[in-house]
This record gives structure tokens, C-alpha cells and sequence, in this order.
């Protein structure tokens, strides 16, 4: 193996040891009562951090010119844990379980809706794994922005509500093995009109200013405008 993949495939392992640390996190949570918020918080920066991970290690990688089957492995490994369980823990232990709704059979379905994001996010890699992407799209939605909308949702502090978040899930989940276009990040920052590109900028700035309040926007803007480029796409009147 080329010793320059050590590079990308380290920054790919910090992402599964920050899919772990959030585990963990969340569990420490569930452990330490009124110290669970703390715990919870550092979860979702551990998540977001995952996210800053896998957003360098593919790229690094075409710029060393050293992609290979084992970093593309080792990367959806990764995945699962970071975008696919941390993120479903964090919403059932940390959002649906203190909910108002959450004792008998609605306790069995939080935990059937997280289980089944989980297997979605891991039906998206798998598909991913044997067809890849399409040009400049994927097809589903990447679950580094289904788990980073989860994780942000679930830490906003005016606690959206329980049955909305049910919701979500289940749309984030079904997203993942839709067939639906979804730009790649290269796509969104340089093809998008610039308005979209002004206004996901200004969503960065406010992320960074309160990313416990507003870190959310920044996945959720990227859900809409790929659902929105297939919404076009469907209206659009087709050749004869």
C-alpha cells in the first residue's frame, strides 16, 4: 500500500474514534443525571467533528491521488458509526426517551424508528459501495447529512416536538435509500446559483457564531435544496 494513504485512512479512523467518543459520551449521559446535557452536547460536537473528518479524508485523497478500495471500506465502516448509530443514540436517549411520549408501545417505537435509521444509513453506504456516484450527484442522501440533521435537531434548544421528530427520522431514513439527486458538496459550493450559494454561506456564518442553536440549518439547507433540484427536475417538461 502507498504510504501517502496513511493520510486520508488516518483522518478517515479519527472519524470512527469520534463516532465512538460520541457513543460513549451518550452513555455517560444516561450515567451522570443532571450532568446528561453536558454529555449530550459533547456527543453532538463529537458527531459534528466526524463530519469536518469525513468531509477531508476523500478529498485529500484525490489530491494525493491514493483512493483505494480499502480507504472506500474503512470510509463507510466509519460512516455507520458516526452518521448512522451515534446520531440515532443521541435522538432516542437524549430526545425521544425524556419526551412527554415515551412510556409502553411508544418506547418500542422510538427505538424501531432509530434502529431503522440505522439500517437505512447502512442499505445507503452499501448501495454506494457497489454503484457509487452518478457524475457530480449521489443517489440518496449521503448519510453524513442525514446524521448531522439529526444531531442537530436533536440539540436545538426549543426542543421541536416529539411526534415532528418522529417525522424526521423516518424522512431522513427513507431519504438515504431513495433515488433521489443529491448534489455532492463540490456541486452545491461551485454549480449553485449564487443566491443559494449567499444564503448557505450566511447559514455557515450563523452556525459559527451558536452552532448549539444553529448548526442544524447547515444539513437542513442541504436536504432542501436537493429535494428542491428534484422537485424541478420532475416538473420540468421532457423531450418528446
Amino acid at each position: 500500500m502507498n504510504k501517502r494513504c496513511w493520510f486520508p485512512n488516518l483522518l478517515t479512523t479519527v472519524n470512527l474514534f469520534c463516532g465512538f467518543m460520541a457513543v460513549t459520551f451518550v452513555v455517560h449521559a444516561m450515567e451522570d443525571g443532571t450532568s446528561g446535557p453536558e454529555w449530550f452536547r459533547w456527543a453532538a460536537l463529537t458527531i459534528c467533528l466526524a463530519g469536518l473528518c469525513d468531509l477531508l479524508d476523500g478529498r485529500l485523497a484525490r489530491a494525493l491521488h491514493v483512493s483505494s478500495l480499502f480507504g472506500q471500506e474503512l470510509d463507510s465502516l466509519a460512516d455507520v458509526v458516526s452518521f448512522g448509530v451515534a446520531p440515532a443514540l443521541l435522538v432516542y436517549e437524549g430526545f425521544f426517551r425524556d419526551s412527554a411520549v415515551s412510556e409502553g408501545s411508544f418506547s418500542v417505537l422510538w427505538l424501531a424508528l432509530s434502529g431503522l435509521f440505522v439500517c437505512c444509513g447502512a442499505a445507503r453506504l452499501a448501495r454506494y459501495n457497489v454503484s457509487g456516484s452518478s457524475g457530480r450527484y449521489f443517489t440518496g442522501v449521503p448519510i453524513p447529512a442525514a446524521g448531522l440533521t439529526l444531531t442537530g435537531l436533536a440539540m436545538f434548544p426549543a426542543r421541536i416536538n416529539t411526534v415532528l421528530m418522529a417525522v424526521i427520522v423516518l424522512f431522513a431514513a427513507f431519504l438515504m435509500i431513495s433515488t433521489l439527486r443529491f448534489p455532492n458538496l463540490e456541486q452545491l459550493i461551485f454549480d449553485a446559483p449564487f443566491p443559494i450559494r449567499l444564503l448557505l454561506f450566511l447559514f455557515f456564518v450563523i452556525a459559527l457564531v451558536d452552532p448549539q442553536s444553529w448548526f442544524f440549518l447547515l444539513p437542513i439547507s442541504y436536504l432542501a435544496y436537493g429535494l428542491g433540484g428534484n422537485l424541478l427536475d420532475a416538473l420540468r417538461p421532457r423531450e418528446a
